[in-house]
């Protein structure tokens, strides 16, 4: 045992007045006391002063707010593990307005200022480490909300939040999200939405809100046809009920009605890089074919069709419906076939492209 003289003023003896009460007036026992709690209170912090910041009485970090909420029963305890396995498998669905409006109350928080000063100050009190600002991006004007450290997937689920009510409540649509590392950044735009989720804010945070509907709605179904697929390494031929009755009557199919609705515009009016866009992705949904490609060659466009057909009369219907696609939007061109692939030699330079939309 080590003996040594401790010089203490009155302030700190009076601190150790419950410790030596306890111990009747024992200063030794009392220091040894005092010396448990603090290594307790230790536990889980870096210095003495990040410690006190949890323990005095106007710290936001006082874990009372927290201890409350879980004794509650409104919050509970979960891993970082556990919620961020969450948050990754549920990327692409929509957070329910419930858990937004749970989040942000639309009839206390009116403007964007207000939005961001909650989060932050809830931030702080629930240990999130998260801060939340508004920029003005210099290029073209636009303001851009920042969300800066505290745990990526944290940090992900509350930027779709703060998006969905933004969209809903106060009239925003995002127009691009930029991830970090450390940070992300949601580019915003003005959009009445009427309380609908506005189209950016799918396609940033629900590209498969829609789906994961569906499969909920019909399960039997989508789960059955995917294992189809699956079994048959996507093998398989998509095609809605008319293009099949066309097929089967001997005729050859109108699929402008696939093209209008992607491009939102009559065929006349859809030019030739948007129609190879939107012909990959009729090639994607349907499996009609392999692959869609685009060359150059000579100064003009080729389009590639690939396929796996090997009966020439189904090469020839194949043919014939994206002959009869370019013919109806106005592109003249010279189709011909090399083994299987299908190529659309189209008759304009490829300089009548590139000065109309500068994609080529």
């Amino acid at each position: 045992m080590i003996r040594k003289n401790v010089s203490m003023e009155d302030e700190y003896l009076q601190k150790l007045q419950p410790f030596l009460d306890k111990n009747n007036g024992n200063l030794s026992a009392a220091i040894r006391d005092a010396i448990e709690l603090a290594d307790a209170a230790l536990r889980g912090h870096e210095s003495v002063e990040d410690a006190l910041e949890y323990f005095t009485e106007d710290s936001t970090k006082y874990p009372e707010i927290r201890n409350s909420l879980i004794e509650s029963g409104e919050c509970i305890l979960i891993s970082q593990l556990s919620f961020r396995w969450l948050i990754e498998n549920t990327d692409g669905i929509l957070v329910d307005d419930e858990l937004v409006s749970e989040l942000f109350n639309p009839y206390q928080i009116r403007t964007v200022s207000d939005l961001l000063e909650y989060l932050n100050t809830r931030s702080q009190n629930m240990g999130w480490g998260i801060k939340v600002s508004i920029k003005n991006w210099e290029g073209d004007k636009t303001d851009v909300i920042l969300l800066e450290n505290g745990d990526p997937s944290l940090r992900a689920y509350l930027a779709e939040a703060i998006s969905i009510f933004l969209g809903r409540y106060l009239n925003f649509d995002i127009s691009f999200v930029h991830r970090k590392s450390n940070s992300i950044r949601i580019f915003l735009k003005e959009y009445r939405s009427d309380m609908e989720v506005p189209p950016g804010i799918r396609k940033n945070f629900g590209t498969l809100d829609y789906t994961f509907k569906e499969i909920r709605s019909k399960p039997e179904f989508w789960t059955s046809l995917v294992e189809r697929y699956r079994m048959q390494r996507y093998q398989r031929i998509n095609l809605n009920k008319d293009v099949f009755e066309a097929l089967l009557s001997g005729e050859i199919p109108d699929v402008t009605c696939f093209f209008e609705t992607s491009a939102g515009k009559p065929i006349q009016e859809i030019p030739l890089y948007e129609l190879f866009a939107i012909s990959k992705k009729l090639v994607s949904v349907t499996q009609l074919a392999t692959g869609v490609e685009r060359t150059v060659e000579g100064g003009k466009i080729n389009i590639k069709i690939r396929h796996q057909f090997s009966d020439e009369i189904a090469i020839g219907k194949l043919i014939a419906l994206f002959s009869r696609l370019c013919m109806a939007a106005g592109h003249a061109f010279e189709a011909r076939t090399v083994s299987n692939l299908i190529i659309l030699e189209f008759k304009e330079p490829c300089s009548a492209y590139s000065s109309s939309n500068g994609k080529y």
